[in-house]
């Protein structure tokens, strides 16, 4: 797993000369998917968009670009049904990607490096007020999923001793975060069901990347997650990349082999998961999807958005 915010290649011989490659900016155009894979319309204009996160709502979107000429990365608020776009983090000095939007849609949290590791901020969505610092550490942490109730933040943080873990960073005064998956593997990208008592989450115990879901009990102080209950395989033969429809009765991955997937949910009272089924060939992406991910489901289900690679600029 790596951290990737450009496209540089690079290899080292062992008797220590450099080979790289310079950076290569990657354009890609947001595109609106069916269930069946064809394409319904373009959004926006063309550009280096290296992530994007869709309101609940479906009608507006973060997208994570690069802006010339200082190359780095900050978030732009897209208007879906009228193809705008408007700078959301001005006046950061370092890449901000990965942002969480709130189920009420009214703040945002991100990861920004403008502090030289990446730590996590907040924002309201309006514009009003300045960014908030919510959580500075040595450790490099991408924000993934806020919880309905607005209790929770779930993240993953690399901190160089046990690979990529998950965290959960109540969101209340004087909080500290807890470990939630902290092991030899790599588990990452955890997203909260719609009832908020579920988490979906990719890992590489089994020896290649899967989708699995766990209970999520929090206590009521939210000082503490109960590890209760087994986790649950979704994904068969690889996946990563996990989302939930809205309504909580389906969760989508993206397959080993590239291909968005679809499963049939029920959380209540007890999970149950049906089969694996394929709704068509993803586009590829052009980035690593533990730091920033190029798609995501409109709530009815019926549609998907993602980031359509092309041109090099």
């Amino acid at each position: 797993v790596g951290v990737y915010l450009d496209y540089s290649l690079f290899s080292v011989s062992a008797n220590g000369t450099l080979v790289y490659r310079s950076p290569v900016n990657i354009r890609s155009q947001l595109t609106w998917f069916d269930r069946q894979g064809k394409i319904l319309r373009t959004v926006g204009e063309p550009g280096v968009y290296l992530g994007l996160a869709l309101s609940p709502d479906g009608t507006q979107a973060l997208v994570c670009k690069r802006n010339p000429p200082s190359q780095e990365v900050g978030l732009w608020l897209l208007d879906l049904s009228r193809g705008v776009s408007t700078r959301f983090d001005q006046g950061s000095a370092g890449d901000d990607i990965s942002p969480v939007w709130a189920s009420n849609e009214h703040r945002i949290i991100f990861g920004s490096s403008r502090a030289g590791q990446m730590d996590l901020y907040e924002k309201p969505l309006s514009g009003a007020g300045d960014v908030e610092a919510l959580l500075k550490s040595n450790a490099w942490k991408f924000p993934s999923s806020w919880s309905p109730d607005g209790r929770f933040l779930a993240y993953t943080s690399m901190a160089g001793i046990t690979k990529a873990d998950l965290w959960v960073f109540p969101l209340g005064d004087h909080q500290q975060p807890i470990p939630l998956l902290q092991t030899e593997f790599n588990e990452m990208d955890g997203h909260f069901s719609p009832d908020g008592h579920w988490l979906a989450y990719t890992s590489d115990e089994s020896g290649r990347y899967e989708v699995y879901v766990r209970p999520f009990s929090p206590s009521a102080s939210g000082e503490s997650i109960s590890d209760a209950g087994e986790r649950r395989l979704i994904s068969g033969g690889g996946g990563s990349s996990p989302d939930w429809r809205p309504d909580g009765k389906e969760l989508y991955y993206i397959g080993f082999d590239g291909k968005l997937t679809a499963v049939e949910v029920t959380t209540s009272p007890v999970f149950q998961a049906g089969v694996p089924k394929v709704l068509f060939k993803a586009p590829p992406r052009s980035q690593d999807e533990f730091t920033m991910r190029n798609w995501g489901p409109a709530p009815d289900g019926r549609r998907f958005l993602f980031l359509v690679a092309g041109m090099q600029g």
